[in-house]
């Protein structure tokens, strides 16, 4: 088979991606049961202590058969305060990410071409979904908990009946699973850089659990006649939690936009001491603002890496810039004829007699070159000018030093040299001639 042939296949066979599509169809069934079959805790009523576990299905039924409204308009259980709109609001934006991960799943079937885009979409919007639902869950019921309106235990019958509340399980373990399955469709696509932002992710988590604290344990969001600039602050916090950890789960696929996480550290940490600040919770504040501080320190070292990177690839994309401007001839290595007298044909010596071996004597800006131990197969294909200018250049280096290449060895090694020479370019030919140059290329392609 041609190697045109082989690429068309190739080509073929990736338009089709059979394991992407195949997934996509699993992925409908995961966000069927979601919202059908898998079971949720959810708050009934803040006053009445009803926390009760029924399907996704049963829950949005339930809303809209009450009497409650948030925003105005929008069906609610009987929930106080603003963080009772918070859980509400994160219940219909959790069903809507399950929808709207089965839409994206089912194009992905008919759609092979581009199915590993949506399929990882998919993925994070139904894993943002049940994280918004996780966060909300727990926000509200220690909020409620913590100002004495009711201690919540489980009612389903089951082995942690007689348990607190803290976390609806279901719910976790779907935000969970969506994570990893994310974090492995990133590393298929952008490689190694995943786990540095599955690390910044983890570290995410980790600062959305202490912060949570202080917000849960504050009465701001719950109680009406609370500061209104606390309530503010206490609603900010919730919304930084929210978005930080949406954006941690997508950075996953993303390999730029490192200052744009720097900046989103630094607002991120800025809202954790106004949080802080106004629910008078210092160790909690002090252990996420350590943990942001670390994400911060961690994106600096990553910037810092890069920049170097890109240098190091402007540098060698100039010098094959330079290297491809030379036009390189063919060359015959010529062996001395070391045999004896030929009939016929005269010898140098016969031919002129001034021609006698003799060691020549060449002084440079008083260095004695010839004056070495060894002989120098490079310095030996300049003549006297160039053998100057190279001396003076970077043997004797009047010109000024040169930190980025080692020293040049007269009848040494020196391949290090020419290599970091060409990586350097830039920095170096404007102080040498055209020819010299010319002539330091065709011999590094020799060695």
């Amino acid at each position: 088979m041609s190697k045109k042939n082989k690429e068309a296949m190739a080509e073929a066979t990736q338009s089709k991606n059979v394991g992407y599509r195949l997934f996509a169809v699993l992925l409908i069934a995961i966000c069927a049961l979601a919202i059908v079959v898998i079971p949720y805790h959810a708050i009934y009523n803040a006053a009445a202590a009803n926390v009760s576990s029924n399907t996704l299905l049963t829950i949005i039924q339930d809303l809209f058969k009450g009497d409650s409204s948030v925003l105005g308009a929008i069906p609610s259980f009987a929930v106080s305060g603003t963080v009772g709109t918070v859980y509400t609001l994160s219940t219909y934006l959790f069903v809507a990410g399950i929808v709207v991960a089965a839409i994206l799943a089912l194009v992905a079937i008919f759609n092979g071409k581009k199915a590993p885009m949506l399929v990882r979409t998919a993925i994070f919007y139904l894993t943002c979904g049940a994280v918004l639902y996780t966060l909300s869950f727990t926000l509200a019921l220690e909020t409620y908990t913590a100002n004495g309106m009711f201690g919540a235990t489980y009612e389903d019958g089951s082995i942690l009946s007689k348990l607190p509340v803290m976390v609806d399980l279901c719910s976790l373990a779907l935000a969970l699973g969506g994570a990893v399955l994310y974090f492995l469709f990133a590393v298929a696509k952008v490689g190694k850089i995943a786990w540095l932002h599955l690390l910044q992710a983890i570290l995410t988590a980790a600062f959305v659990v202490l912060l949570a604290n202080p917000i849960a344990k504050s009465d701001a969001l719950v109680n009406e006649n609370a500061e209104s600039f606390a309530k503010i602050a206490m609603l900010v916090g919730v919304i930084a939690l929210y978005v930080n950890t949406m954006i941690a789960i997508g950075r996953m696929t993303r390999k730029g936009g490192m200052i744009a996480d720097l900046v989103r550290f630094i607002i991120v940490l800025l809202i954790n001491l106004l949080v802080v600040f106004k629910a008078n919770s210092a160790i909690y504040g002090i252990l996420a603002a350590a943990v942001v501080v670390l994400q911060i320190i961690i994106v600096i070292v990553q910037i810092v890496k890069s920049n170097k990177q890109k240098v190091e690839e402007a540098q060698q994309e100039a010098t094959e810039a330079a290297i491809s401007g030379f036009h390189t001839e063919e060359y015959a290595e010529a062996y001395p004829y070391e045999g004896g007298p030929v009939s016929g044909v005269l010898m140098a010596e016969e031919v002129n007699p001034s021609f006698l071996p003799h060691e020549p004597h060449v002084t440079t800006a008083g260095y004695d070159f010839y004056n070495c131990k060894s002989f120098d197969p490079f310095i030996a294909t300049l003549d006297t000018a160039e053998r100057n200018e190279f001396t003076e250049l970077f043997i004797l280096k009047f010109k000024g030093t040169m930190p980025e290449l080692p020293d040049y060895e007269v009848g040494g090694d020196n391949k290090e040299f020419f290599r970091k020479l060409f990586i350097y370019l830039g920095q170096y030919r404007d102080r040498m001639s055209q020819t010299l140059l010319m002539k330091m290329y065709q011999y590094s392609m020799k060695i």
